[in-house]
Formats: C-alpha cells, structure tokens, sequence
C-alpha cells in the first residue's frame, strides 16, 4: 500500500524478491540451487529453449556466480533470477528478468520448465503471470520483452494467446552450436498499458495466481484535515530510523 501526502516519504530499500500463486511460488535463486540449476543447464533439451550456447560451468563455479550475484542487489546488476518451485513437485524451473534498463523501465524476460511434462501443464503460464505481476505491478516496469527461438513454436504461441504482441522477426540472427544453424528470433512484447487491459491476463490470473493482477496496486491518497503535521512525520521517521540502529547493535 502506498500513501501520498505532500511531504516526501523516502524509499524504503527493501525488493520483493519473491510471488506465489496457487500452485507454483518464486522466489530468488541462491548458492544451494547450483545443483539442480546444472542438471537442468547440462540437459540439451531444457537449454536449447531456455538460453542457446550457455556457457559451461562447474557446480562450485556456478555456486559462485549466484553467490556474487546475490551479494548486490537486481537493479544494480540489472538481472533477476528466479526458481520456480512447484507446491508438491518442489523445483521445476527457472525464469529471469535481464537487460534491464531504468531509463526505458523495461526487462527481457525468460522462462524455462526442467521437465518435459511440466511445459505443457500450463505452469509456463502460471509463472509467467506471477514475473508479470511483479515486473509491473512491484518493480513499476513499463515494458517487458522476450525473444524465442524459431523451433520453439509452442511458447511462441502461448505468449501470443496470453496477451503478448509479436514485435518483429530476426532473420537468422542467432547461431546455434547445438542446431548447427543460424537460427530466426521472435520477438514478443507486453506494455504496461497492454497488461492493464489484457482480458486474457485478468482471466487466467484469477484462476491460476488467485487476484486480478491487472489491477495497479491500491493508492490511498490522504486528505489535508488527516494528514500528520510535517513536524510529526519527520519525528515518526527519526524513530524508525533509530529502532533500526539499535536492532542492528544488538544482533553485532
């Protein structure tokens, strides 16, 4: 919830870093999921969808990689990786939000399902409208994008039949070390002023996540007869400020 009043509340340094769903919940990838994070990047039928010619990594490497991603936070790294975890099958994707830039408000999105019979048991989409609901409706996000590849035809068409816009066709712009081609991108948007009117969206997120994730988030705005003196609110400031100071001395 937020609230506006003419003094200015300053920014609290917290990003939510997680969303669930009614059956799938994500959450930030740490060291601990480098295990199953390998398996899945050293599976020729995972990777070729999810990120073609991935570069080759030891576990320790890859535990390192997301130890050093995790020590900063994603808007400075411009990269959020998530785990998708499943409420009875536990972990069965991953999906990120890359490239992201805060001058144009907009991130590239990507998603790919560990298992070949949970792509097509509609936790794509789930997933899909929970990195949504946070790209515009907690990070403030304007745009997000996705390209795919050519012989991925079926997450081509669900992004379409959800509520993304094919933008353009890069002919043969990507070479592929396991197809041994030069393969064809799509690339396939949403704006923020697309995903408010997405009927599609509104209706596959009340079944699936729960809420109509369409709907910005509620702004309470505070009238001039109940709103605290600016006196007031710099004092209720200052005591947080020093509830703070004082948690972090007696847990040095």
């Amino acid at each position: 919830m937020i609230f506006n009043s003419q003094f200015p509340i300053p920014q609290i340094p917290i990003m939510i870093l997680s969303n669930e769903g009614r059956s799938l919940s994500l959450r930030q990838s740490t060291p601990d999921d480098a295990p199953i994070l390998l398996r899945a990047y050293e599976d020729d039928s995972f990777i070729r969808l999810y990120r073609s010619n991935n570069a080759k990594q030891t576990e320790e490497q890859l535990r390192q990689t997301i130890t050093k991603r995790t020590q900063r936070t994603p808007t400075e790294i411009g990269y959020l990786e998530l785990m998708l975890e499943h409420k009875q099958h536990g972990a069965i994707g991953v999906a990120a939000l890359g490239d992201y830039s805060p001058l144009h408000k907009r991130a590239e999105y990507l998603i790919g399902l560990f298992e070949e019979q949970h792509r097509y048991a509609g936790y794509g989409i789930e997933a899909t409208l929970l990195i949504l609901d946070l790209a515009f409706n907690t990070y403030r996000l304007n745009k997000v994008y996705s390209y795919v590849y050519d012989y991925n035809d079926f997450s081509h068409k669900n992004m379409i039949n959800l509520g993304f816009q094919h933008e353009g066709t890069l002919e043969e712009h990507h070479y592929s070390l396991r197809e041994k081609r030069l393969v064809t991108l799509y690339i396939n948007g949403i704006t923020e002023k697309r995903f408010r009117n997405g009927e599609k969206i509104q209706k596959m997120s009340l079944r699936l996540v729960g809420r109509d994730i369409t709907q910005p988030p509620q702004v309470v705005k505070i009238s001039s007869e109940n709103r605290l003196p600016e006196d007031a609110g710099q004092r209720f400031l200052e005591g947080l400020r020093a509830l703070a100071n004082n948690t972090t001395e007696e847990s040095v």
